[in-house]
């Protein structure tokens, strides 16, 4: 079988023939999964009780308000055990992962687009979606090779 080198991949990774559909769609479904990681803590409550209350009068809502209110308060619905630990162990990923890989990850799965994950960061936006994708075939080839669960 001839082998064929994948142009976003580091210069040291070999694929075969066919590899690479499979390799793309392990990256996606990996992103996916940091999607879901990210959208389950932003879920979860900050676990900060004051214990202040207002001087102010109770609000009075019109329709339109209210509406608005469910729907925020859809997103507010506290993540299963399940959803956290599957959160967590994406975060554990995340540690074979230099600094700023780390940061991109985070934040593409955000849900920020690449012309502004690249403003944040300094980074010309090709760049950013190239380090993103390596820092994410990183964590795929080293739960490959038995190194991280």
């Amino acid at each position: 079988m001839p082998y064929i080198r994948h142009t976003d991949m580091s210069k040291r990774h070999w694929m075969f023939n066919g590899g690479m559909k499979t390799m793309d769609k392990n990256i996606d479904q990996l992103a996916q999964r940091y999607r879901d990681a990210w959208l389950t803590a932003k879920r979860l409550p900050s676990g900060i009780k004051l214990g202040h209350s207002s001087g102010w009068p109770e609000m009075i809502f019109d329709q339109r308000e209210q509406i608005r209110r469910a729907e925020r308060e859809v997103l507010s619905v506290r993540p299963t055990p399940d959803d956290e630990e599957r959160m967590l162990e994406c975060i554990r990923w995340l540690a074979v992962l230099v600094d700023e890989d780390r940061k991109l990850v985070w934040l593409r799965a955000s849900g920020l687009a690449w012309r502004a994950i690249a403003q944040r960061t300094g980074m010309p936006r090709s760049s950013v979606h190239r380090r993103w994708h390596r820092a994410l075939l990183a964590v795929l080839l080293r739960q490959s090779h038995g190194e991280i669960e």
